[in-house]
């Protein structure tokens, strides 16, 4: 474990202006979000309704390497599309470090396996601090297309860590699996082992631990 110059001592995972432990936010996440909405727009005339509240089952795994959040988020999401895939071989893809992924590679290797499939995943940054929107976004992915996808946070802001992390600006990835408009509440999948697992929490908390200029990996319908 590495600390990042300038910052405090990061627990778990190592922390870098560009390079974190889970992807960093990419200088395309504005277009990316507007591109993104377009794709969703267009996508769900296409697809029925979502559900008020919807939870995928999901096949869990936590991450094998403290610095492996980003390769396991990314295998569960791909398995909500019946792709295995394991953590190691998403590793070795993203250039995964001791230091964690870096950039967007996340959203690139993604795309490889989505694209054939005529799906996107994008990071969009409009989620972040803004929990109507997220819940949007993640009932989208969830419960119209039954795909779960990645969040970008900050760890030490999730409250199953609250008192138990030192440090500030510890980049992870989780995943949504779940949401309940109804209670404004969204599922969450931890890989980080220690204090991980599966959670549930309001979306205005989950808004406020995504990291700025990254937010999440919104998955969408190619036309």
């Amino acid at each position: 474990m590495k600390n990042a110059p300038g910052r405090r001592p990061a627990v778990g995972l190592a922390v870098a202006a560009l390079l974190v432990g889970t992807s960093a936010p990419p200088a395309h996440a504005t277009t990316a979000a507007r591109t993104a909405v377009t794709n969703a727009t267009s996508a769900t005339a296409a697809l029925p309704a979502m559900p008020r509240a919807y939870r995928l089952a999901l096949h869990a795994q936590f991450q094998t390497t403290n610095y492996y959040c980003v390769p396991a988020s990314t295998a569960m999401s791909l398995s909500t599309f019946g792709i295995k895939v394991s953590q190691d071989a998403l590793a070795k893809k993203m250039k995964t470090t001791i230091r964690g992924t870096g950039g967007d590679s996340a959203a690139e290797v993604m795309d490889g396996y989505l694209h054939p499939r005529r799906y996107d995943d994008r990071i969009v940054a409009d989620v972040v601090g803004r929990p109507q929107i997220l819940m949007q976004r993640v009932s989208y992915d969830v419960g119209t297309l039954r795909r779960a996808p990645i969040m970008q946070v900050w760890m030490e802001r999730l409250p199953w860590n609250q008192g138990h992390l030192r440090g500030q600006w510890i980049g992870h990835a989780i995943l949504a699996y779940g949401y309940d408009q109804n209670t404004g509440m969204i599922t969450v999948f931890d890989p980080w082992r220690p204090t991980g697992g599966t959670h549930t929490l309001p979306a205005k908390v989950l808004a406020k631990a995504l990291q700025s200029g990254a937010g999440m990996h919104y998955i969408s319908r190619r036309r």
